[in-house]
């Protein structure tokens, strides 16, 4: 590893198109991060991802009353398949919403949807906070990629609308089902082409209840349909972000990333 590299501790998300020897203008509120919080000064190396063009290393050529930019050097590492589960989750109360979000961006969620339960504490999902949120978790765990986050809907308008190759999990406090781990290691046993298929885990969704847990309207519902299976995450009831955490360690260690090695990082 140069130098240059080990010495560029902040990472940046961008959404334009990254080549050598560009110039990338960073966004106003990127640019005062970087002067007035980090202290920083042109000159300073950074790392830059915009999820299509891998990782590249920079330097930062202007940075002045929020205004700023980076000159593109050389890349660190080719762009990637990062696919994962959904996680669909009904919001929660503020701080630990926020836990949640960083912590599956963490885990390797491919997408995050909000959903309105009848038991739910709000039925209000502030996009743009979850959004910047979603961003910065990406940059700290050094993902090429950042998760969807998708616009709010009802569990069941969400559930009818299910694509047909798609698999849901869904952990049900009741007891109804299965260990997840159990029931993720019989499905993968099963081969590629069956609803686990560790190639195109992209289509797969885990669904954690509110505080309040599932409606008995909403546990009937999704029982009945034929892409979902209940699964139960061990004897203690789990706070909704504690269920989430739980649920995509274990897809993750069964059937998800977890049995690559990391990439090399130059």
């Amino acid at each position: 590893m140069t130098a240059d590299a080990t010495r560029a501790r902040q990472r940046l998300f961008v959404r334009d198109p990254i080549m050598a020897d560009s110039e990338i203008e960073l966004a106003p509120e990127q640019s005062h991060y970087l002067e007035h919080v980090m202290r920083l000064k042109p000159g300073t190396p950074v790392k830059i991802f915009n999820g299509l063009d891998g990782e590249w290393l920079g330097t930062i050529s202007e940075l002045r009353k929020k205004k700023g930019s980076v000159a593109v050097e050389r890349q660190l590492r080719e762009q990637g398949n990062e696919v994962g589960p959904t996680l669909v989750f009904a919001p929660i109360k503020k701080q630990r919403l926020d836990f949640l979000i960083e912590k599956a961006v963490e885990l390797g969620v491919e997408r995050l949807q909000p959903v309105i339960t009848q038991h739910g504490i709000t039925d209000k999902v502030r996009l743009d906070r979850l959004q910047s949120q979603v961003v910065e978790a990406a940059e700290q765990c050094e993902r090429l990629t950042v998760p969807e986050v998708c616009e709010p809907v009802r569990l069941l308008d969400w559930v009818a609308n299910v694509p047909e190759n798609h698999h849901l999990l869904f952990c049900d406090e009741t007891g109804s089902g299965s260990p997840i781990g159990e029931v993720l290691s019989q499905l993968l046993a099963k081969g590629s082409g069956s609803f686990i298929d560790n190639i195109n885990v992209v289509n797969h969704a885990i669904v954690i209840g509110p505080e309040g847990g599932f409606s008995a309207d909403e546990l009937e519902r999704i029982r009945k349909q034929p892409f979902a299976t209940p699964v139960s995450l061990g004897p203690r009831i789990l706070r909704a972000e504690t269920a989430a955490i739980a649920a995509l360690t274990v897809f993750q260690d069964r059937i998800g990333d977890w049995s690559h090695r990391p990439v090399a990082r130059d």
